[in-house]
């Protein structure tokens, strides 16, 4: 698998890291959230094992394949440190055979919410809110801005939400605010009603 940035998607029964990119999530991590559900509302606790090797399940992932043209399953590691990971459209399904209510939340997280294309949303947003601060910033011509870079990405990360440590925790609501403040800070500055560099700080807390 290529690597590229884990996220963490939050569930209410448990959270499942997916890789930005490729969005091939944890199935070990969905599976354990999906049988708190079911054991909670009273169910038996699925098999995963079982569940991988049913012919209905490796007809889906011959389908999944076949469309999507990529892997729909992969492990990594052995023994304890063995993952399996699952495409999106993956997960969706094994979300539906463990919990209607799980399914729902699934689907709702990775479609409804959109929360990887908010991601990548965002994450534009903030590459051109850079480029904005080198180019119509006041007294920065020709100054490294990465410090400052560092302090926005900070600042905006606290005004989001003081509890995130991380964009990677970010729920989609989170990280569709952030791209919105971002956007907004680009236009400004480009409009020329940031003064300097203390003046933008005082709008970022006021935006």
């Amino acid at each position: 698998m290529k690597t590229n940035q884990l996220i963490n998607i939050a569930f209410s029964s448990g959270s499942v890291q997916v890789f930005h990119k490729t969005a091939m999530g944890d199935l070990t991590q969905l599976w354990k959230a999906g049988t708190v559900i079911r054991v909670n509302n009273g169910e038996a606790p699925p098999n995963i094992t079982r569940f991988l090797q049913s012919d209905a399940t490796k007809r889906f992932i011959e389908i999944c394949e076949k469309r999507t043209g990529g892997k729909c399953i992969e492990i990594t590691g052995r023994g304890k440190n063995g993952r399996t990971w699952a495409s999106i459209h993956m997960m969706i399904y094994a979300a539906e055979y463990l919990s209607t209510e799980f399914h729902f939340e699934v689907i709702d997280a990775f479609i409804n919410n959109k929360i990887l294309e908010w991601r990548d949303v965002s994450g534009d947003e903030f590459k051109a809110l850079n480029i904005a601060i080198d180019n119509y910033l006041p007294n920065r011509e020709e100054k490294s801005n990465k410090g400052i870079y560092i302090n926005v990405a900070r600042m905006l990360l606290k005004k989001v939400n003081q509890e995130l440590k991380s964009w990677n925790d970010a729920s989609a609501d989170e990280l569709r605010e952030r791209a919105s403040i971002e956007n907004k800070l680009v236009t400004t500055l480009q409009l020329g009603l940031i003064k300097d560099w203390e003046h933008m700080k005082e709008i970022i807390e006021k935006i």
